[in-house]
């Protein structure tokens, strides 16, 4: 990394390291996928420093995981590429209640180069479609079968991104990622109807901008600060944000694309 990007990096996270975070996200019992990196990872850290009970979702590794040593930690493996073998999360998600969920599993798929027209593997255009968007509505089913009701429900967010939007759309190119989160986001606005008829849960999808993780190694914004940031959100007039695909990049304003 160059010495220009350094101290950009630097100041870009010197935004935020004076911020007042709002806590009251405690007490909670709270599923995250994509846990064992990333957003997902932060997250789960932060939310236990904050006396939430915490079901981290993996998909092959997952020794970030085991190195939190945390009572309040219950770890389950379940590849979202495979949504049908669902048996062993189904088997301990069962009858458990769930006052949050937090889906921050994603993957990109193939490089820029081989998400062209001329060279799209379908086989792996369905695994990113999969993964980024439909599997979000299978944990929920499994959810909904497995408990009576889901009156517990407060909240649910979907770590989206711009690349889902067609209004910003003007480079064209990575065909799977910006397909799988514009399915996310549409997917998203369903649920948040649906979901808010039947049970007043809040349902709202974020883009949370350069952060640096396994995908995006050279992100601007750490994956910690970028936790500290969604919790935020959630702990302050969240009853505004249903159906919403907020930009929590700079400033978290809520703005809907």
């Amino acid at each position: 990394m160059g010495l220009r990007r350094k101290i950009k990096n630097f100041l870009f996270t010197r935004k935020f390291s004076k911020k007042k975070y709002l806590t009251n996200i405690n007490k909670k019992n709270i599923l995250i996928t994509g846990a064992n990196s990333g957003i997902g990872l932060a997250l789960t850290k932060r939310l236990l420093e904050l006396d939430n009970k915490i079901i981290a979702i993996y998909r092959e590794n997952f020794e970030n995981l085991t190195n939190i040593k945390d009572k309040n930690l219950s770890i389950i493996k379940y590849d979202l590429r495979k949504i049908n073998e669902s048996e062993n999360f189904e088997k301990k998600i069962k009858e458990t209640s769930v006052d949050l969920i937090l889906n921050c599993a994603g993957v990109f798929g193939p490089s820029f180069d081989n998400q062209q027209i001329e060279n799209l593997d379908f086989e792996k255009f369905q695994e990113v479609l999969t993964v980024n968007s439909i599997s979000i509505l299978k944990i929920l089913q499994i959810i909904l079968n497995n408990r009576s009701s889901l009156k517990n429900l407060e909240i649910l967010v979907n770590i989206s991104s711009d690349a889902g939007s067609t209004y910003l759309n003007n480079e064209g190119n990575a065909y799977m990622y910006r397909a799988s989160k514009a399915a996310l986001n549409s997917i998203t606005k369903n649920m948040s109807v649906d979901l808010m008829l039947k049970f007043k849960t809040i349902v709202f999808a974020i883009d949370p901008g350069n952060v640096q993780s396994g995908m995006n190694p050279g992100g601007q914004l750490k994956a910690d600060v970028c936790a500290n940031l969604i919790i935020n959100l959630m702990s302050s007039n969240v009853h505004l944000l249903n159906g919403k695909f907020l930009e929590a990049n700079f400033t978290f304003e809520n703005k809907e694309k």
